[in-house]
C-alpha cells in the first residue's frame, strides 16, 4: 500500500494544477485500490500504525468522486468503517470523513454507527454535516429532526444546499417542522432552494435531488 501510496503522490507532484476533478485521470487506480483493500482486510481488528491508517485515509478522499473505495470496504469489511472513522475524526481530511458518513448510512442501524455519525454531524465542515445527517436521517435516527433544524438555521456559505439537506431529512422522519421550512423556502430569494421546495411539494414528499 505504502509504495501504491507514494506513486500516486509522486504523480500528484507532477501535475501543474490540482483543480476539478484532477484526480480522475490517474491510470493507475486499479493497482491503488487493490493494494488499500488487501491492506484493509489484512488489519483483521489488529493495531495498525496512525501512518498506515492515514494512507488509507488519503486514498479514501482522493478517491472523492468515484467513490469506489469507501465502497467497496464497506462491502468487504464493514467493521472497517468504524475503525477508519474513529480514526478520521483525528487526522483525516474533509473528503474522507464525508464518504465515511455516507457509507455509515448504509450499515445497519447500530450504536457504535449512530455515535460516529453524531460527532461527523457536529463537524467543522458544512459538507460532512449534510451527509452525516442524512445518514442518520435514512437510519431513523430521531435526533437528526434537531440537527436538520440547526442546519436551517446555521449562517454558512453553502446555507442553501444545507436547507435543501434540511428539507429532505425532515420529509424523511415525517417531521412536523417541514411544512413551515417548505413555506419558508417557497419565499426564499435563492432560486435553486426554492425549485426544490417545489418538486417537494408538486411530488408530496417524493424524491428529492441529492445535494
Amino acid at each position: 500500500m505504502k509504495s501504491e501510496t507514494e506513486r500516486f503522490r509522486h504523480w500528484a507532484d507532477g501535475l501543474a494544477m490540482h483543480d476539478g476533478q484532477w484526480e480522475c485521470v490517474y491510470e493507475a487506480w486499479p493497482a491503488w485500490y487493490e493494494a488499500v483493500l488487501d491492506w484493509v482486510g489484512g488489519r483483521a481488528g489488529r493495531a495498525a500504525p496512525d501512518a498506515d491508517i492515514g494512507q488509507v485515509l488519503y486514498a479514501i478522499a482522493r478517491d472523492r468522486d468515484a467513490q469506489y473505495l469507501v465502497r467497496e470496504i464497506r462491502k468487504r469489511h464493514p467493521d472497517a468503517l468504524l475503525w477508519l472513522t474513529r480514526a478520521a475524526l483525528v487526522q483525516g481530511e474533509a473528503e474522507a470523513r464525508w464518504q465515511l458518513a455516507v457509507e455509515l448510512g448504509q450499515l445497519p442501524r447500530g450504536d457504535e454507527a449512530e455515535g460516529l455519525l453524531l460527532a461527523l454531524a457536529r463537524d467543522d465542515d458544512e459538507y460532512v454535516r449534510r451527509r452525516a445527517i442524512r445518514s442518520l436521517a435514512a437510519l431513523g435516527v430521531q435526533s437528526a429532526e434537531a440537527l436538520a433544524w440547526g442546519e436551517w438555521q446555521r449562517v454558512d456559505e453553502n446555507q442553501e444546499w444545507a436547507r435543501m439537506s434540511a428539507l429532505e431529512c425532515l420529509r424523511q422522519l415525517k417531521s412536523p417542522r417541514l411544512a413551515a421550512l417548505l413555506a419558508d423556502a417557497l419565499q426564499d430569494t435563492r432560486p435553486q432552494l426554492r425549485r426544490f421546495a417545489q418538486q417537494l411539494r408538486e411530488h408530496d414528499g417524493g424524491a428529492a435531488e441529492d445535494g
